[in-house]
């Protein structure tokens, strides 16, 4: 079963993404953090059974969502991350790019987007798919 963590800052977005999940998936537990400090957290603790995570780029009303993802790639490089955003200009998506994120969804998402996502961390070895229809 699957493990998910979310990284958004909007609460209610963050509920929205995990009821899209579950829509997609029987997920085994999804995780939820509002701030870096406590994603950091999780990842420490929680690391070697994380499926995937779906890191909003603007948390905390800043573009820390991408030195989050640096440090993501850095440490924990077999975790894939989805990048979940509102910003689409040329040079945020190159930049994030640059960190290699799994995928780069622009809100608003939609049950499409994060399914198409959830199917591309199956390429991730560690990676354990229950799909529903």
């Amino acid at each position: 079963m699957s493990k998910f963590l979310i990284i958004e800052d909007n609460r209610v977005m963050a509920e929205v993404l995990a009821q899209i999940i579950r829509k997609c998936i029987t997920p085994r537990e999804i995780m939820k953090c509002s701030t870096i400090e406590s994603a950091h957290k999780v990842l420490l603790n929680s690391k070697d059974s994380i499926t995937g995570i779906f890191l909003d780029l603007n948390i905390e009303k800043r573009l820390d969502g991408l030195e989050l993802l640096a440090f993501i790639r850095n440490n924990y490089p077999t975790i894939p991350v989805s990048i979940i955003t509102s910003e689409s200009d040329t040079e945020t998506v190159k930049r994030t790019l640059l960190c290699k994120p799994q995928d780069y969804l622009i809100k608003p998402l939609s049950v499409a987007k994060v399914k198409r996502s959830i199917l591309k961390f199956k390429e991730n070895k560690n990676y354990k798919l229950n799909m529903t229809s």
